[in-house]
């Protein structure tokens, strides 16, 4: 079985190419993706597009020739249901107020940032 990494679109793609390379790995319509990406992005107070910004960043281009069904692996899988499930924990704690200081402020912005400075680093390592 060969697996194959995530990359983002250089042929179809209305930004970035994000959206275009995870549904090519996904096996979906990109106009599904663009969808969901802009409907979680109002719905999260910008944290989906917050995690566009970043993927589109993160993800190399995809330098290989077009065939059907190239680019299926769990590891697109793994990263759309970790943002899915990252986006829907912080929806839920700013709905229960969870991320919110002793003094009232607002902790949301400093978390992600922690989290995402930690998912970077980690990634980096990773691939030292």
């Amino acid at each position: 079985m060969t697996t194959t990494r995530v990359a983002r679109s250089l042929t179809d793609r209305v930004l970035g190419g994000v959206c275009g390379g995870l549904s090519a790995c996904l096996g979906l319509n990109p106009w599904w993706a663009r969808a969901m990406v802009a409907l979680l992005t109002v719905l999260s107070a910008g944290v989906a597009g917050l995690l566009y910004l970043i993927l589109w960043w993160i993800l190399p281009p995809d330098l290989t020739p077009d065939e059907p069904g190239a680019g299926r692996g769990p590891g697109a899988l793994l990263l759309v249901g970790a943002a899915i499930v990252i986006t829907g924990l912080i929806v839920i704690g700013r709905g229960m107020n969870i991320l919110s200081g002793p003094s009232g402020g607002d902790l949301f912005w400093p978390v992600v940032l922690l989290i995402t400075g930690a998912a970077l680093l980690l990634m980096t390592l990773r691939r030292a």
